[in-house]
């Protein structure tokens, strides 16, 4: 059987674990539903994942119709039911938001990678092995 998920019922509870933030939509509202579910197909933990967290969306009733206090019920129960699931979801919903620009940008974070254009350390300082170099070896020499 074909798992097809409805990205609007995914994009809703994507919506209520990250809800918009002043002028920045909630994940699913940045249409992030779909790249969900593509990166929960490379690794077979997180598309088992998305399977179950998906059957708990839908029953005992669509979750898209619920309000958001009973759709933050149904998250949680869901959590409470399916931990480990639940996390792996979680985690490919949380990575797929924090890597968009615009997310960067609301959050001020530069986003670069720290090296070698990102985060520069000060050169090396040699005084601070000076305690050490005064001490005797500790070790066998063979």
């Amino acid at each position: 059987m074909t798992f097809n998920p409805d990205i609007n019922l995914i994009a809703a509870a994507m919506d209520r674990i990250i809800p918009p933030m002043g002028d920045l939509e909630g994940a699913g509202g940045l249409g992030l539903a779909p790249e969900v579910i593509e990166r929960s197909k490379t690794d077979d933990r997180f598309w088992l994942a998305l399977q179950t967290v998906y059957a708990s969306l839908n029953a005992p009733g669509n979750f898209g119709m619920l309000d958001g206090e009973q759709q933050d019920a149904a998250l949680s129960a869901i959590e409470s039911e399916t931990p480990d699931a639940f996390g792996f979801w979680l985690d490919v919903v949380y990575t797929v938001y924090y890597m968009q620009p615009r997310v960067h940008q609301r959050l001020g974070w530069h986003g670069r990678t720290p090296q070698p254009d990102g985060n520069q350390m000060p050169p090396w300082n040699e005084s601070v092995l000076a305690n050490i170099r005064t001490r005797a070896p500790f070790w066998k020499q063979v």
